[in-house]
């Protein structure tokens, strides 16, 4: 039997979060918290998942986190997402398998989660790449002891580079099941495409409060 995973989220402080999207709300930290809230909601309705972590010394993000039932760890001195990653993974019960999750996924759904981390425990190592087939949402490791992450530019070739699964080239038929959770929203044009999903409550209140402005 498997024995469970810790998910962990790396988050910057919302103060710096979403900066490509400034040019298009006037509020991106609003939008970032939106997104975590969202990705919180559907991460802590998957069985499979036995405790959730979320690493950040941004007090605000630990209140949210708090709320929705996460461990904080505050990653102040280890800057990066993978250092925080790895700040997370020591604090994992032992025996526990790991997933490391990007913060600003507003389409995630508990379903597409739950299917995309049954497709990791096939693998020691193993990850989803986004939809540009660029970047990486979710990066899986059967032991918290495995190999690093390695999230950042083109981390799709480095986390293939490195000798982990890419889920998408080892199990194409999943592809509809998970793309909820490939789709990230780093840019305008991303919030407001991947027609056919649907956003989380907190990110679509967040837009009605606040719509996106068009392009100049």
């Amino acid at each position: 039997m498997h024995p469970g995973w810790t998910v962990v989220i790396p988050v910057k402080p919302w103060s710096e979060a979403k900066s490509r999207l400034a040019a298009h709300h006037p509020a991106p930290a609003l939008l970032a918290r939106a997104f975590l809230e969202d990705v919180l909601v559907a991460v802590t309705c998957v069985p499979r998942v036995r405790r959730i972590i979320v690493v950040s010394h941004d007090a605000e993000v630990a209140e949210v986190a708090h709320a929705h039932g996460a461990v904080t760890i505050d990653d102040t001195g280890h800057p990066g997402i993978n250092a925080a990653i790895a700040r997370g993974a020591d604090a994992c019960w032992p025996g526990t398998a790991l997933a490391a999750l990007v913060s600003d996924l507003p389409w995630l759904t508990p379903r597409s989660l739950d299917r995309a981390l049954a497709l990791g425990e096939e693998h020691p190592t193993s990850f989803l790449p986004d939809l540009d087939g660029t970047g990486t949402t979710l990066w899986m490791s059967a032991s918290t002891l495995g190999l690093p992450s390695r999230f950042g530019p083109q981390s799709r070739a480095a986390h293939a580079a490195s000798g982990a699964t890419d889920l998408m080239q080892a199990h194409p038929q999943a592809g509809d099941d998970v793309r909820p959770a490939r789709c990230d929203a780093d840019t305008a044009n991303a919030l407001s495409g991947h027609h056919g999903l649907v956003l989380g409550a907190r990110t679509r209140g967040a837009l009605q409060l606040s719509p996106l402005r068009p392009s100049s």
